[in-house]
Order: C-alpha cells, then structure tokens, then sequence
C-alpha cells in the first residue's frame, strides 16, 4: 500500500489483520512502483507544452493527452 496516513493507523493494520492479511507498504516515494505517477507525467508533460489559454482548449489537451497514454506508456 501507499504511506497514506489513514492506512498506517493502528485501527486499519488491526482490520488488515484480522482479515488474515499483512500489511505492506511501499517505499516512501517510489513512482517506479507506481504506473500511475508515470501517466501523470505524461498527462502533465503533455499540458505544459500546449499551454492551453482557454477552457476548451485545456479540454483537448487533456483528452489528447489521456489517449496518447497506453498501457505500454504506462509500463515504460
């Protein structure tokens, strides 16, 4: 899991366990455990470029860059 405060509580590691799981957690900041950070770096990247000036514009951009995302993006 992330090292969102919530799910390092006590009473979240104790409903964890006693499902019979373990709780693990993922290094402090580790986007390359994290394919998500990698889209947003391409969605982000994407936008700065563009520097879209009006609300439909941004949309576009957003969108193109949202398709430009593949799973095999992602996994890179």
């Amino acid at each position: 899991m992330d090292n969102l405060r919530a799910r390092k509580s006590a009473s979240t590691i104790a409903l964890i366990q006693a499902a019979g799981a373990e709780a693990g957690f993922l290094l402090p900041y580790s986007p390359s455990l994290n394919p998500i950070e990698k889209m947003w770096s391409k969605v982000k990247s994407s936008l700065r470029r563009t520097a879209a000036r009006t609300y439909e514009k941004l949309l576009e951009t957003i969108a193109a860059a949202l398709d430009a995302v593949t799973s095999k993006v992602a996994r890179k």
